[in-house]
This record gives structure tokens, sequence and C-alpha cells, in this order.
């Protein structure tokens, strides 16, 4: 076995195909059909079930697919550490839903832009599989809503993400999934916030056990003293929406993943207290290969630059006319914005003479 038949094996799992891995690694389709067959010899079984439409991986290939990706990262990270050259200009990220697309898009989008010469696989899966596969070697990063202090992993922390409460529509809202309403002289200041202590009986949807969102939503809830139902648990956070539309029940959720629900008639609410779900990358121990040190870096300097505009964004409150400017207020209405421009955790909120002045 060399790294070379390695490298082809995983050209084939990546292109599709022995064709397309051959063009794409510019080397004769028979070269390379050999080598991987020399590779299958000298492990004694089959990485691929051949047919007339093509290849797909046995189990074995599955199996084989974490290591031999790690074997490679490996061996860019031996080359890189005595100045030799750098043959690693792939990257594979594994997802959760939403961090796919917020932040993952956006650091992916600006990485590239830093690195054209690198190619990246962003790849989604549920919490469980994620953390498997970066674990297994076959994603070296995984991004995903933290704590997840398991497996042996290390964890980096990049930002935040506010819970929101979403309903299901009314023309599908059962009892026991509308939107409660507060107890007598309780009334939340602003209409688009609930409180926790009003949620009692409240049908849920939810996300597997253990998963962090569950972890924090469990937490405030037991806190606040009241007791919900999860009537549906899913780890496929795109269907929570389809099942929230439905009207299957009620779901708290990332805010920036809020919008689909809303397109399908769902109605968000905001919570108090704020429930934040950090969020992160995740990786095995050891050296990283130089493109991933490179993507951490950027996430890195993309967290901190976002903080750093939360810190010195005027407030909406410090520069909206006040109710009490135009009309009496009522007892217990103050104006309030329920907290959404708090920084991500670990960072508290800067003095208030720092805010900017109104002139």
């Amino acid at each position: 076995m060399d790294t070379r038949q390695i490298r082809y094996f995983l050209a084939v799992v990546e292109h599709g195909g022995f064709g397309r891995a051959a063009t794409a690694l510019n080397v004769a389709q028979p070269t390379m059909s050999q080598s991987v067959k020399a590779l299958e010899r000298d492990l004694g079984t089959a990485l691929f079930h051949r047919a007339s439409h093509g290849v797909t991986l046995s189990a074995a290939g599955r199996a084989f697919l974490g290591p031999a990706r790690a074997l490679i990262r490996d061996v860019a990270v031996a080359g890189e550490a005595v100045g030799g050259r750098r043959e690693h200009d792939s990257l594979e990220i594994v997802a959760s839903a939403p961090l796919g697309a917020h932040p993952g898009a956006a650091l992916v989008g600006g990485f590239l832009r830093a690195h054209p010469d690198v190619s990246v696989s962003l790849d989604r899966d549920t919490d469980e599989a994620l953390l498997a596969r970066v674990r297994d070697g076959v994603s070296e990063l995984g991004l995903v809503h933290l704590p997840a202090a398991r497996l042996g992993l290390c964890e980096v922390g990049l930002g935040a993400h506010d819970l929101v409460l979403v309903f299901p529509p009314p023309h599908t809202a059962r009892p026991a999934t509308r939107i409660p309403s507060p107890a007598a002289g309780d009334r939340m200041p602003g209409a688009e916030v609930v409180r926790l202590a009003d949620l009692a009986g409240l049908e849920l949807l939810g996300v597997p056990r253990g998963s962090a969102s569950r972890l924090l939503v469990e937490s405030a809830l037991r806190a606040a003293g009241v007791r919900t139902r999860v009537v549906v648990e899913s780890g496929q956070r795109d269907l929570i929406t389809d099942l929230v539309i439905a009207g299957a029940g009620a779901a708290f959720m990332p805010d920036v993943a809020a919008h689909a629900a809303v397109a399908g008639g769902a109605v968000v609410r905001r919570v108090a207290p704020a429930l934040r779900l950090p969020y992160g990358i995740v990786h095995r121990p050891g050296e990283l290969s130089a493109t991933a040190r490179a993507f951490l870096d950027h996430a890195l300097r993309e967290a901190d630059h976002a903080r750093r505009e939360a810190d010195h964004a005027p407030r909406e409150a410090d520069h909206a006319p006040r109710e009490a400017d135009h009309a009496p207020q009522e007892a217990g209405h103050e104006p309030h914005e329920a907290g959404h421009t708090e920084q991500d955790a670990g960072h508290t909120p800067r003095d208030a003479g720092h805010a900017p002045r109104e002139r």
C-alpha cells in the first residue's frame, strides 16, 4: 500500500467514477484502475461495487474512507513540518443545519477568495453523524452547535445564535401548539415576545436528546418551572420546519433558520429570558493540515470582526423615539428589544458609557 493508491481511491470517491477521477488527476484510466485494484489486493477486500452504470463504495470502502483521508492529511502535515512540498490543498467540512448556510456559506466563500487554489467540500449531516465523521477522519472540520464535548474532539468557539420559538400557522395549529396567552397583568413588553414561564403544556418538536440546543432549551424550561411535551423528535432540522408548518408542534430554532418557516406561514416569537446557542468548529486532537489551519484562522478572524461590529453598532433602542415621549405609557409596557443585540457567548456587553451618543 502506498499513498498514491490511496489518493487514487479518494479521487474515485470524490469524482464518482474512475473515468472522471482519471481526468481530474490527469492520469490514464487503466493506470488508476490497476492502482486501486492493487490497493484492494493489499487490503484483502473490495472497496467498490463495480457495475455498468458506475461504481459505489462497498461496506469496506465506507469503513476505509475516513482513515484514508486522515492518512493523507497526516502525510501532508508531516511533509509541511519539514518544509516539504505542500500537496494537501483540499478541505472536507461537515456542518449541521442551519450552520452550513449561516455562517458556513459566508466562511467558505471568504476563504476561497483568499485561497483560490483550494477546493472545499462542504456537506451537511445530523449532529451525531457529524461528530462521528470528524472523529473517524471522514471530515477534517465540523461546524456544530456547542457544547459537543464527546468523542474526544477539540472545540473552537466562533459565535452564538439567538433561539426563537416558532409556532404553526393559525390554520394548522392545534390548541396545544398555539401561542400562549400571558397571565393577567403579566404581559411582556412587545407583542412579539413570549415568556418561557407561559409555555406550560406546549407541544414541541425536538432534536435528539444530548444535542446542544436540546440541552439549552430543557435547562431553561426547568429553570422557568414549566413542563412541555416533545411530540416529535428529529435530527433533521429542515424536517422540523416542515413539521411546524404542518401543525405538528412548535419548535425552538436559531433565528437565522426561521425565515423558511415564516415563508410557510409559521409565526415566530422571541423568548424571555433570551436563549443564546453557541456554535463553533470541532476537529480531532493533533496537528491540522495547513489548509484546515488556514480555514480555522479565517473563521476566527471573521468571528472577531463580527463581535467588533456588534460592539460598536448603535442599539436600535438608543435612536428610536420612545413611546413615553409622545403618549402616556401604560404600566408594565416599557419599550423593549428582547436582547437581540447582545454579544456572542463569552463576550460581555460594553459599558453604556461607550455606546455612540446621539448628536
